[in-house]
């Protein structure tokens, strides 16, 4: 047969089997996204003379909520079309010994598109994918979304990097931050054979200057703080009593239910699916934070209650907004005119750890209690607990 001028089929998302019947208690929808869901084309074999089907899902049928599943897979069918607009060859995944990929054409946003799915598939965190997604949409503005990823080298890297920093005042920090996203970005093209090379691989660095934020508190500053919150808002002063005590961080305690809590083991298990380093952990209760649990007479609500759920009520039914914390903070540091100091809500984990290593807690021992993979990532509060080590020891004499 001859080889058709166009040679493909316009992706199509098929959605399996079709249903019949609905089970009483669910719906049509979430019995179609049961199904095996793919994309499907088709694309000309040169070497077969051929039309050869392909049926791409990316793991997405791992999805079950039926609105994701469909925004997923379509943003996918879309991905598909994009590139084989821009002459994309699905055949180059089979036989990449004889083959290249057309993808000259593919565009700075096409590419964004299936880096964003990339992600997606690989279980990539919707923050961390927000926080990549932000930085490429800059680059992405700044040379247009039609801009070809072929005509991307090291000098319009530099070029925008070098313009964000003079005029959008970025720190050393969010340009390194930017250029380790891009990196990121324009090796994924590369190694999936989208680009020869990575243009930013032989980018320059800049100097960071060091953070200011989450500043360990001064006693003084601390005490000032937690006598505004005891006369102005309980609610703020139990969630950061939380975080001295346990050091459970401020996005994992909006999440903690009450059947997390052992008070007659004194433990909390702070469960793999709203831990940040996905994983199941205990963390003990101190005697003075269990005094502080049992005034609230946790076995009178029902145990899939959130302990941090209500302004009013502090246990509630209902998760708390993820703002309403940092945001009552805000006021008591306004409110007590601390708020140019850097202080966060991490800044009470961090003077908890400040307090253990003075009261003589190992190292080791803090890495437990802060529930770290390893010493390594404990070693990032030794900056500040470094600052109330005394040097006055005598030096051996030679």
């Amino acid at each position: 047969m001859a080889a058709p001028d166009i040679p493909y089929t316009i992706p199509k998302l098929v959605k399996g089997k079709r249903i019949t019947t609905v089970p009483k208690g669910s719906t049509w929808a979430k019995e179609e996204a049961k199904q095996n869901w793919y994309v499907e084309f088709f694309f000309h074999n040169a070497e077969t003379d051929k039309m050869e089907r392909f049926r791409p899902t990316k793991n997405l049928n791992r999805l079950k909520d039926p609105k994701e599943k469909l925004k997923q897979f379509s943003r996918l069918c879309d991905a598909y079309k994009i590139a084989l607009e821009g002459g994309w060859s699905p055949i180059d995944e089979k036989a990449n010994d004889r083959l290249k990929r057309q993808v000259s054409s593919l565009t700075l946003e096409a590419a964004k598109d299936l880096f964003e799915e990339y992600h997606i598939a690989k279980g990539t965190r919707k923050k961390s994918r927000q926080s990549y997604l932000s930085k490429i949409n800059q680059f992405v503005a700044y040379y247009g979304p039609d801009k070809r990823v072929s005509e991307i080298s090291d000098y319009e890297i530099t070029e925008f990097l070098n313009f964000m920093e003079k005029k959008r005042e970025w720190t050393g920090v969010t340009y390194n931050s930017s250029r380790i996203i891009l990196n990121n970005y324009f090796r994924y093209l590369k190694i999936n054979k989208y680009i020869a090379e990575n243009p930013v691989t032989d980018i320059e660095t800049r100097t960071k200057i060091p953070t200011e934020s989450h500043q360990v508190f001064s006693d003084k500053d601390f005490k000032t703080i937690m006598k505004w919150l005891n006369e102005h808002d309980q609610y703020c002063l139990f969630f950061v009593k939380m975080i001295y005590y346990t050091c459970i961080r401020p996005k994992e305690l909006r999440y903690l239910q009450l059947k997390h809590i052992n008070l007659a083991q004194r433990v909390i298990t702070v469960p793999a699916s709203i831990s940040k380093n996905k994983k199941s952990l205990p963390v003990s209760i101190d005697e003075s934070l269990s005094r502080e649990l049992k005034a609230l007479k946790l076995s009178s609500h029902e145990e899939t209650d959130y302990l941090l759920g209500s302004t009013e009520t502090i246990i509630s039914g209902k998760r708390i907004g993820e703002n309403t914390p940092y945001n009552r903070f805000q006021k008591c540091l306004k409110a007590t005119k601390l708020d140019k100091k850097n202080y966060t809500l991490y800044s009470f984990k961090h003077f908890s750890n400040v307090k253990k290593f003075k009261a003589g807690w190992t190292l080791a021992e803090i890495c437990a209690a802060n529930r770290h993979g390893s010493l390594v990532e404990t070693e990032t509060y030794l900056k500040d607990l470094l600052k109330f080590v005394k040097n006055d020891k005598t030096i051996p004499k030679i």
